[in-house]
């Protein structure tokens, strides 16, 4: 009975541990992302460090689907950038490699 609950426990600390590595990834890409929008939209590189920590707070803090594409999208809108979502979901997408490389 207990080689079960070994590996019980086995399988619930690799799913926290994936869990976690994933949402450092997740997290990590929403920084770089919003360094990059921070960049198009005319930021100096200690303003794109403070927007990337906002955008990063504010979406942690309150997590949703797509909220940080919705976030930077309004942003470019404030600032006059023709954006779409599709355009900036690719630019994720394209990010997406380097987030994992530099996180794991």
């Amino acid at each position: 009975m207990t080689g079960i609950s070994d590996r019980e426990r086995g399988f619930e600390a690799k799913y926290s541990f994936d869990l976690e590595q994933n949402f450092r990834v997740e997290t990590h890409l929403y920084k770089l992302l919003a360094q990059w929008a921070a960049t198009e939209m005319g930021m100096d590189d200690e303003g794109a460090a403070h927007y990337a920590n906002e955008i990063v707070g504010a979406v942690v803090a309150n997590p949703r689907d797509k909220g940080v594409v919705v976030t930077i999208l309004a942003d470019f809108a404030r600032h006059n950038i023709d954006m779409t979502v599709s355009q900036l979901t690719a630019k994720l997408e394209e990010l997406r490699p380097k987030a994992r490389a530099d996180v794991l």
